[in-house]
């Protein structure tokens, strides 16, 4: 091996530069944001006051699946930007698309047990809330 073919810790680690590193995990932390409020918004679609005046409270409840929608939504935005950010963090593509799934479980893991503690530990209202009474 020759004086100037040395191999920088960056390339042994897998990083590429310091400030990209600080870039993808700046977004897994936003990602924490976002997990939170996408888990939320289902939560939220869930709610008793998405049923209306509608005094049959039996079938479904018809807020879940907006929610769902938003929650879905969320986490595949939230892995492009986890995507980018690794390609540009990490040597390597499978390395990459390795990372942005890791920041993806984190953000979302994190995101989901803030919403819950918010929610007093309900991931969605349960329905009905109450029996109806006129």
């Amino acid at each position: 091996m020759t004086a100037g073919a040395t191999v920088g810790t960056d390339e042994r680690s897998g990083w590429t530069r310091p400030g990209w590193v600080a870039l993808y995990w700046a977004t897994v932390g936003l990602g924490v944001l976002g997990g939170a409020c996408s888990w939320l918004w289902l939560f939220l679609a869930s709610e008793e006051a998405t049923r209306g005046a509608t005094p049959d409270r039996s079938g479904a409840n018809p807020g879940i699946p907006l929610g769902l929608v938003g929650l879905v939504v969320g986490h595949v935005v939230g892995f492009l930007l986890l995507l980018m950010a690794a390609h540009l963090a990490r040597h390597g593509g499978a390395s990459a698309a390795r990372f942005a799934v890791l920041g993806l479980v984190i953000g979302s893991g994190v995101g989901l047990a803030c919403s819950l503690a918010l929610t007093g530990g309900a991931l969605v209202v349960p329905w009905p809330d109450a029996p109806y009474t006129p």
